[in-house]
């Protein structure tokens, strides 16, 4: 004789109501991102000088990172850094007078990028801890030189070659909190960009090695 189908299907429904019956209705569902505790959320600014060297010459740049934090844990921001020493190139000034041009003042090498910061943070509850800065963006480096005065006027500056360049740097960064707002950061940092394609110019004349110090004002 055939048993009757109905109990099959009505055991899962009553199993699954029992387990239900057992959890507190009032649980919270777990997420894949998070658990139950609520989120922090903070931000911060710092700027920034750097020592690096380009085209053979110790070059300073400054610059100014921000960005929001997630959790202690994760910023995602901006940041951006511009070279604020005179670059010459004797090499490029010779270039020039090979082509003719009349050189009234050594030219001056020209730089600055910036794009997006992601910096995780590790062991943010110590006040000395790691942060592991990495900037993806782009950036812009050419001459400044200068023309013959035309008529009265005094000398004019040009931009005769520059030239567009896509930059990844990520760096290690020693941070001390001094206070609950503030933290001081130690950092090295390799910047690396796509080829540069200018007159007398190396190709990988902005690749390099950056030391450089940072004051974090913010909420962490």
């Amino acid at each position: 004789m055939r048993r009757p189908l109905l109990p099959l299907f009505l055991a899962p429904l009553l199993i699954a109501h029992a387990a239900h019956a057992q959890l507190p209705e009032d649980r919270p569902a777990r997420t894949l991102l998070g658990g139950q505790r609520p989120m922090h959320h903070g931000g911060w600014a710092a700027p920034e000088a750097v020592y690096t060297r380009m085209l053979d010459q110790d070059v300073l740049l400054v610059g100014l990172r921000a960005g929001w934090i997630i959790d202690h844990r994760f910023t995602i921001g901006l940041a951006g850094k511009g070279a604020v020493t005179d670059i010459a190139n004797t090499d490029y000034d010779r270039y020039l007078v090979e082509a003719g041009h009349t050189v009234r003042k050594p030219s001056r090498f020209r730089m600055g990028y910036g794009g997006l910061l992601l910096e995780p943070v590790i062991a943010y509850r110590s006040p000395v801890h790691i942060s592991l800065p990495i900037l993806i963006g782009a950036g812009g480096g050419g001459y400044e030189t200068y023309l013959p005065p035309v008529q009265e006027l005094q000398d004019q500056v040009h931009w005769d070659d520059a030239q567009a360049f896509f930059v990844v740097e990520p760096g290690i960064d020693l941070e001390v909190s001094m206070i609950q707002f503030v933290r001081i950061g130690l950092g090295v940092s390799y910047r690396y960009t796509t080829d540069l394609d200018l007159p007398a110019t190396a190709k990988d004349a902005l690749h390099g090695i950056n030391a450089g110090l940072s004051l974090k004002l913010g909420r962490f």
